[in-house]
């Protein structure tokens, strides 16, 4: 079984991603809107991804999403790591890129995919 936490605020999105990944038997999906409990809820479930929404204010921006992915990678070193970002943040996609290019993070997109893709992006890993 594959187990996929959704760290993030938006409970409508993360509620059509259950949604959609609610047929596959082979994958568990688990929301987790309080980030500080993340790492906790990716030991203890043996998550293989985590999705992290950087927030367009407050406490969760890009800065402190990828001390949270740091934070992941020591703690569970398997576990691949996507950031979802604004588009229209400019120090965002660009901190989101660089952590990609140093391994911060496995992968990024943005708040305007579609639900179907950003499940998809979730899912891949499923089949290898």
């Amino acid at each position: 079984m594959t187990t996929i936490i959704l760290a993030m605020l938006r409970r409508p999105v993360a509620q059509r991603l259950i949604d959609t990944m609610h047929d596959d038997l082979t994958v568990r999906v688990i929301y987790e809107p309080d980030y500080h409990m993340a790492v906790s809820a990716a030991i203890a479930n043996s998550a293989d991804t985590v999705l992290i929404e950087v927030t367009e204010s407050g406490r969760f921006r890009a800065e402190s999403c990828l001390d949270l992915c740091s934070r992941l990678r020591e703690d569970a070193p398997g576990c691949r790591l996507v950031l979802m970002c604004p588009e229209q943040d400019e120090l965002s996609v660009a901190l989101s890129m660089q952590a990609a290019r140093d391994g911060t993070i496995d992968d990024f997109l943005f708040y305007d995919a579609s639900i179907d893709y950003i499940a998809a992006k979730l899912l891949t890993r499923v089949s290898k």
